[in-house]
């Protein structure tokens, strides 16, 4: 199973995690996020194999562009209410794009469908004030009924003591988990005791 970890802005931080090497390393860019990155500069770090994620709500497109181009992402999240001609053009920028639904009760079947041709990943995460970050968590097992067969993420509240749950997940879509607020110390920054606790579990 993969991980991602996202919510990451401490270089100090950002170093030590990749050393546990995540599939994953999501860095936020919506200026309301507890965890926005602000003047955070990834100059000189050696990711390795960890892949950069830049995660956006409701960008306009040629910002989005030049922070993609800045940080040398390789993946977009999108947490907004982004459009299909929008997704296509960020295709268009040579990254891969991960497309999240917010989820209360029930899948949005509907959208699930019309997003699955754009998106390279689909994201599901819960449904909150809050575009990420907020530590709840949706029922997971409905993501089983899941019309579409998009690789995705689970996120929204996990923790140590979700992993036992985990086997709760019977879809083939299923590839990786998407880590943050659980595991913090406090807001962009990460507990390394916990996430290698969790690196060894997967």
């Amino acid at each position: 199973m993969k991980l991602k970890v996202c919510g990451m802005r401490e270089v100090t931080n950002i170093k030590t995690v990749l050393a546990l090497k995540p599939d994953l390393m999501g860095f936020i860019f919506y200026p309301k996020s507890k965890r926005y990155v602000g003047t955070l500069s990834l100059e000189g770090i050696d990711f390795q194999s960890t892949q950069k994620v830049g995660v956006f709500v409701n960008e306009p497109l040629n910002s989005l562009e030049e922070k993609v181009k800045t940080f040398s992402l390789d993946y977009v999240q999108l947490h907004g209410d982004e459009s299909i001609s929008y997704l296509t053009e960020v295709k268009y920028l040579g990254v891969k794009v991960i497309k999240v639904f917010r989820i209360k009760h029930q899948l949005p079947l509907d959208q699930l469908l019309v997003f699955e041709q754009n998106a390279d990943y689909f994201l599901y995460d819960t449904l909150s004030n809050e575009y990420g970050g907020s530590g709840k968590k949706f029922e997971w097992k409905i993501l089983n009924d899941s019309p579409s067969s998009k690789p995705f993420w689970l996120s929204g509240g996990f923790s140590i003591e979700s992993l036992k749950k985990l086997n709760s997940i019977n879809h083939p879509g299923f590839i990786g988990i998407d880590v943050n607020s659980k595991f913090e110390d406090y807001p962009g920054m990460k507990n390394i005791e916990l996430l290698e606790v969790l690196k060894k579990s997967l």
